[in-house]
């Protein structure tokens, strides 16, 4: 009886010991997907930025609109 009581026990320390292994796997896939995700968004911003400080730039060398103000 004994031996069946800690065999049981053996068993489930080995589950308990997997779940937990496969929790902290989730944890640190988690963590590593929120900073690829945080990288490229940051990149996209600056993209954007640096396609905004160009398109600004364009229009500064444009020629100026004339207009008739009343």
């Amino acid at each position: 009886m004994n031996d069946k009581i800690s065999n049981i026990e053996s068993r489930f320390a080995t589950l308990k010991n997997e779940a937990t292994r496969q929790r902290w796997e989730w944890f640190h896939r988690a963590i590593a997907l929120a900073k690829q995700s945080n990288a490229d968004a940051m990149a996209e911003a600056d993209k954007l930025e640096q396609s905004s400080a160009e398109a600004s730039e364009l229009a500064r060398h444009r020629e100026p609109l004339l207009s008739i103000a009343r």
